[in-house]
């Protein structure tokens, strides 16, 4: 199945449909096996019919290979389920409960095996593991689906996991979507559910040709609907919502057109939102882009050219929670300088009070000083990106490093002047330039993504109008900031980077501030 992951594979591939393939037998055994569940599992008592058919009889999930995965449950799964049937009454008729046996016998596959169905079971990604996780519960007797994010909107990427479903308890699975932005949530059905329709040649996007994705955002955030009027070209049918993810504006709702008036539902909060059309397969900006606040107020996003402002850059990618422990880490250490290689009587430079949160720490040190030896001294192992030495001509000096205990790794990269690479400092590590030196400035960079703003890179500002984004110059950063001039204000931005990196997120402008979405 892993090729069906990637499109070009995927277009290797020749489609044969199942009425064409799959035998009664196989079929039978499979019914069989389903109803059996349904009707011998306490669990499932208060099951309906129709929750029955989508959740746990069908005899696949996609395009995985067919075969009787049903046969395929762990003897010690099995046990374990029989016996929580018939003794735990605290567990045997909740489905999300006996669920709970089954992600704790590491889904009671046969690991023997490499795949099961041809998909791999020694996987992380999300795409893979949610469908071992609910081919392991439906053969376990849990009415399972999966549930996705096509695209994120505060950062790049999608998402997957497997919700189970229970008349009693929500059917969702907590920390999937609570520390980011989601757009819309769809839930992978077997039945189909509506599409847009086209009209003679008229181009729908290729996940809304796709029936058995149905809108369950209501179920995880307070949504809003949105009516959006604006004038369209007499034979569009259809209009959409687009996200920015992965450098791309992306599809995630669409709406039928109703006299210029364009519906979209359930639509998620706090999201800059781009709605467009298409003229054959090329995608056209209907109107301005929007916020769509908590409150469900839209506020539009139209760039104002005769209100013009400067605005000071340190960042194209959104500094997330999960990022700064590099930074934290380094809290309590020290920096020392000396003429003395023991360090006796050492000048102190430097403490480390606060978090750096992947920004350069820029330290001024005082030029009428000369010393031969510079350390860095924590009663922590941490990783730095940059330990950087200048002049007062603002020159960078380089000396010999000595890591006293042997046990640093790649610190060669602290002096790189490359932001992605990083070592490893074990307690201390200590600076030799061969003489005494005056420095008038010492720079630290804990370990981070890059996304900053670096000397020496090249970068492009953006704003979205009508007419899609609008370049507002190139330039090369001479320090950790960057600062464009006579741009307009309420818009939309896009800092990208021509040197290096892949992460980039649009922003808009508060306070004076950037902020990401």
């Amino acid at each position: 199945m892993q090729p069906l992951r990637y499109p070009r594979s995927r277009q290797q591939l020749r489609a044969k449909p199942d009425i064409e393939q799959v035998k009664a037998d196989y079929l039978i055994h499979q019914i069989d096996q389903a109803f059996r569940l349904w009707t011998t599992s306490p669990w499932l008592e208060n099951l309906t019919f129709d929750d029955f058919l989508e959740y746990l009889l069908p005899y696949r999930i996609g395009n995985e290979s067919l075969d009787y995965w049903r046969d395929s449950i762990d003897l010690r799964l099995k046990n374990r389920l029989q016996e929580a049937s018939l003794y735990f009454d605290n567990q045997k008729h909740s489905p999300y409960n006996m669920a709970q046996i089954v992600y704790g016998h590491a889904l009671g596959l046969d690991y023997g095996n490499d795949n099961l169905v041809g998909i791999p079971i020694s996987t992380k990604e999300c795409v893979f593991s949610s469908q071992l996780q609910l081919l392991a519960y439906r053969m376990a007797g849990i009415p399972a689906a999966i549930d996705h994010v096509p695209c994120w909107a505060d950062m790049n990427g999608f998402h997957e996991w497997t919700v189970i479903i229970d008349t009693k308890n929500k059917d969702i699975l907590s920390g999937q979507i609570e520390m980011k932005n989601a757009p819309k949530v769809y839930r992978r059905t077997y039945s189909a559910n509506p599409i847009p329709i086209p009209e003679e040649d008229e181009y729908i996007p290729p996940f809304f040709t796709d029936p058995f994705n149905r809108d369950v955002t209501d179920k995880y955030l307070h949504t809003s609907d949105v009516t959006i009027t604006a004038s369209v070209p007499v034979q569009t049918r259809h209009a959409y919502l687009a996200i920015f993810n992965g450098r791309e504006l992306r599809i995630v709702d669409w709406s039928k057109v109703q006299q210029d008036k364009f519906c979209f539902h359930s639509m998620g909060p706090d999201i800059i939102y781009f709605p467009v059309y298409f003229e054959k397969e090329y995608q056209r900006n209907l109107t301005y882009p929007f916020i769509l606040q908590a409150n469900g107020i839209t506020v539009k996003l139209r760039p104002d050219t005769t209100r013009r402002q400067t605005l000071i850059l340190t960042r194209k990618y959104p500094l997330h929670h999960n990022k700064v422990y590099h930074g934290n880490a380094l809290i309590g250490a020290i920096f020392q300088a000396s003429n003395d290689p023991t360090f006796r009587n050492a000048t102190h430079i430097h403490d480390v009070t606060r978090n750096p949160n992947m920004y350069p720490v820029i330290v001024p040190v005082d030029t009428t000083k000369k010393y031969r030896y510079w350390r860095f001294n924590h009663s922590k192992i941490v990783e730095l990106a940059e330990w950087k030495f200048k002049d007062n001509r603002g020159r960078d000096l380089t000396g010999t490093i000595i890591d006293p205990e042997g046990k640093g790794a790649r610190l060669a990269n602290l002096f790189d002047n490359d932001p992605l690479s990083h070592g490893r400092v074990s307690h201390q590590l200590i600076v030799d330039f061969g003489h005494p030196v005056c420095i008038s400035e010492m720079i630290y960079l804990p370990r981070n993504d890059a996304n900053g703003i670096y000397p020496g890179n090249e970068y492009e500002l953006f704003y979205f109008d009508l007419n899609g984004w609008q370049s507002l110059g190139c330039k090369i950063a001479t320090g950790y900031s960057i600062e464009f001039e006579n741009i307009p204000s309420n818009a939309v931005y896009w800092l990208r980077n021509h040197t290096a990196g892949k992460e980039e997120r649009i922003f808009t402008i508060q306070n004076g501030k950037q902020r990401f979405w």
